[in-house]
């Protein structure tokens, strides 16, 4: 995208409205299941209870860990279901992300996204939604109208990385070292400007061969 058009999103994102408080206070919540379970029916009938993220295997490798977004009140009755400990609602987060609640934020930005030019990507962009190389222009634009409010998923994001060739993988900022363990390739954390050194001794280390553009300038 055009760097003028990526400040104005970023900007009118600090500007997104408050959700409507009429059914009270959102959250998020974390929770293990049996590997094999299928969200759908773990949800099936739980009023105001969304998947917002899938961050696949933890542990032995027998269960995923899942993020829940809904309102805070349904949560906790949700919750109530399982074992004491087993769903933790978060008291970090008042924002059920990844999930319908969020559909203001979608309705606030769609004039902006809409006015927005995007470009087809130069480099591979995997999609966090589903297992998919995005490839034009308006797939990216599509990403970006659903991340408020559609589920997201370690395990596409990684098969898709993985269907790439990804040799390496560098995740920017703080994160879960467990979420990115199943991958087929090594995965460095740079959580601050100090880790940028190790991360590029590492292509190095691993005897990754950096591509050419077609300008002979390696990326």
């Amino acid at each position: 995208m055009e760097r003028q058009d990526l400040f104005t999103l970023l900007m009118r994102l600090r500007e997104v409205p408050p959700p409507a408080a009429d059914n009270g206070p959102q959250a998020v919540a974390m929770l293990r299941i049996p590997y094999e379970t299928a969200t759908g029916d773990l949800l099936a009938g739980v009023p105001d209870v969304y998947l917002s993220a899938d961050l696949g295997k933890v542990g032995t490798g027998q269960e995923r860990m899942v993020l829940l977004g809904g309102y805070r009140s349904a949560l906790q009755e949700f919750g109530s279901g399982f074992p004491a400990g087993a769903l933790h609602v978060s008291d970090d987060h008042g924002a059920a992300f990844h999930s319908p609640l969020q559909q203001h934020i979608s309705d606030f930005l769609e004039p902006t996204l809409e006015a927005m030019t995007f470009h087809d990507p130069r480099v591979p962009v995997h999609s966090c939604m589903e297992r998919k190389a995005l490839t034009t222009a308006e797939e990216i634009r599509d990403l970006f109208r659903r991340n408020p409010t559609a589920p997201v998923s370690v395990p596409h994001m990684i098969g898709g990385l993985e269907d790439g060739g990804t040799e390496l993988g560098l995740v920017l900022g703080p994160a879960a070292f467990g979420t990115f363990q199943s991958a087929a390739f090594p995965v460095v954390h740079v959580e601050s400007p100090d880790h940028v050194f190790e991360a590029m001794t590492a292509v190095y280390d691993f005897g990754i061969e950096l591509p050419s553009t077609e300008a002979g300038v390696t990326r």
